[in-house]
């Protein structure tokens, strides 16, 4: 049975295109500023440049990964869920570089790249049995019931993103204390996590004839410091939202972004203690959904040009059509269910330095 879970990266055109078409948007966004700046560090007359922003930011995040599926229909023995995964406090400080170029025609672009390691976490799988299973497979427990669970140390690995945008200035306060824009773009985020050490937490059917269903009894603790489950999600995203900068005081501002996201979701484990499946991978995992960045900023200006920001980040997407989960036998065969289940979130304080050209 699926007691444990896990996923590798895996090239996906679209995903691709996505990717190439945000790495030339970060390019132009953090094109060199002597370019478009005359020597003294006012706009050359010539330029349609009025400003350049080049920041470096830290973002201290939590996150969490869960999802699940409905085989149900593949064995009458399972659930629904049949197996649930929760990869949760997996803490990661994101370092993210970013760019942004205003246009006298009110028109901007901008770019980021943000990276991390994740510093630890842990992975909760439950598992699932229908009434009929319950029976079947002798469990101590009658009826439907989660006849598995274990526990595993997320040790590694990390995060990756891209994001490009092109905006508008739409709206200009009075007296120039600050402006309106709405923008639209693509993301494309990576993120992979290695689960170590396999810890029963609970069992019910440690005596099963079956050695699908049969799980060790509760308390054991096997594989210690080795690798069970490798996990990559990839999301893939359009977005498109809005944004608002307000001075305080001349030396103090607020700044605040929202963005929708449409997402196609790309999910892979391996899980590296099941024989019976393959190891690349044995669980795939698509669907299409919706998700939101959303950022709120202060920023003080702490010499000349130069900004100190703070603030919260929360990210978040979630499959909510097209889902799909799907199998692979070490055998070659193959077989597809829904997923019940799939949503990412992560959040956490940044803080970080900007200059202004």
């Amino acid at each position: 049975m699926a007691t444990v879970r896990g996923l590798t990266a895996k090239g996906d055109p679209d995903a691709m295109i996505a990717l190439r078409w945000l790495m030339s948007a970060v390019f132009l966004c953090l094109v060199d500023p002597s370019a478009v700046l005359a020597a003294d560090g006012a706009p050359a007359p010539s330029s349609s440049t009025i400003r350049v922003d080049v920041g470096v930011s830290e973002w201290f995040s939590q996150g969490e990964t869960v999802w699940s599926h409905n085989a149900s229909g593949l064995d009458a023995n399972l659930g629904n869920p049949s197996s649930k995964l929760k990869y949760k406090d997996t803490g990661t400080n994101v370092t993210e570089i970013t760019g942004r170029v205003q246009l006298k025609n009110k028109v901007f672009v901008r770019g980021s790249f943000g990276f991390g390691a994740i510093g630890g976490g842990r992975l909760t799988d439950d598992d699932f049995l229908s009434a009929q299973g319950a029976a079947a497979q002798g469990a101590t427990v009658s009826g439907e019931h989660r006849f598995s669970r274990t526990y595993s140390d997320i040790g590694g690995d990390n995060l990756w993103y891209l994001n490009g945008d092109v905006g508008v200035t739409a709206y200009t306060f009075r007296e120039n204390k600050g402006t309106l824009g709405m923008f639209v773009g693509l993301q494309y985020w990576r993120e992979r996590q290695v689960a170590t050490g396999v810890t029963q937490a609970e069992c019910t059917t440690a005596s099963s004839f079956d050695s699908q269903f049969r799980c060790s009894p509760a308390g054991t603790v096997g594989f210690r410091n080795q690798s069970v489950i490798t996990n990559t999600t990839t999301w893939a995203s359009g977005r498109f939202g809005g944004e608002v900068e307000y001075k305080i005081d001349p030396r103090v501002s607020i700044d605040a972004k929202v963005a929708l996201l449409l997402s196609y979701l790309d999910n892979e484990d391996v899980h590296h203690l099941r024989t019976d499946l393959a190891q690349d991978p044995s669980f795939r995992m698509t669907g299409l959904g919706i998700g939101t960045t959303s950022d709120v900023n202060l920023r003080v200006r702490i010499w000349d040009r130069l900004y100190l920001t703070g603030g919260y980040r929360v990210w978040w997407n979630r499959v909510i059509a097209g889902d799909q989960w799907k199998i692979y036998g070490a055998d070659g065969s193959s077989a597809t269910a829904p997923l019940t289940e799939f949503q990412t979130l992560r959040h956490g304080p940044t803080v970080g330095l900007t200059y202004t050209f």
